[in-house]
């Protein structure tokens, strides 16, 4: 499965540490999401999605809301 989480931040020139500072989710948290290592919450989400930059349906398919 693509990993759309890992190409939205590519494309958005952010790394782990700069969305930590933007969405207070600490880094080591969006590097587990990002490997899949845990489901984000809903909230995680959201904060992703918005300093992102790209929808959240799009960013995490095929994951329940939390």
């Amino acid at each position: 499965m693509k990993n759309r989480f890992k190409e939205a931040r590519f494309f958005a020139r952010k790394p782990q540490c700069q969305l930590w500072l933007e969405t207070g989710i600490h880094y080591s948290t969006i590097s587990r999401i990002e490997c899949g290592y845990i489901k984000p919450t809903k909230s995680q989400k959201q904060k992703l999605s918005k300093a992102l930059k790209v929808r959240e349906d799009w960013l995490f398919p095929n994951q329940q809301n939390n």
